[in-house]
């Protein structure tokens, strides 16, 4: 006689009859109860690294949904990309990949008041270096008045 109870799911003549979104998430089940566990018992590190870690496992988790995806666009883009060039065949704006692609690599900031300003190379690299300079002795100089 076989102790049926103690097989695992997986190891049991019912899992032959499963469908394949059932096995998905059998398969998911352990972490998604490992993202529930994280969140309820206290950890020895705060919050931050929590959401950090749940991010990573909710990656895992959405994983057999996001590779199918990324290669279905993947083919599409491809589609899409020989019917223009070579049969001119024009898609619509809604279902233009290549060209929202193109929009989101191409993409600059128009108002100049938002720009960040973060390269810096030859004059304005020696003006941020002398702006920085006088702001450190500026410093240091309330530093040592005030303990006068």
């Amino acid at each position: 006689m076989h102790k049926t109870w103690n097989k695992a799911f997986h190891k049991r003549k019912l899992w032959k009859s499963v469908s394949k979104p059932g096995k998905l998430l059998y398969y998911m089940q352990p972490l998604v109860e490992h993202l529930f566990d994280t969140w309820m018992q206290p950890l020895p590190f705060p919050t931050l690294l929590k959401f950090l870690y749940s991010c990573v496992l909710i990656f895992f988790i959405m994983l057999p949904m996001l590779y199918p995806l990324f290669v279905l666009l993947s083919y599409y883009g491809i589609f899409q990309y020989a019917a223009q060039e070579h049969f001119g065949l024009e898609t619509p704006e809604k279902w233009d990949l290549l060209g929202a692609a193109t929009k989101l690599w191409n993409f600059e900031v128009t108002n100049r008041k938002y720009l960040l300003r973060l390269y810096a190379h030859g004059s304005v690299l020696r003006l941020q270096l002398s702006w920085l300079e006088l702001v450190y002795k500026l410093s240091l100089g309330k530093i040592i008045f005030r303990h006068l």
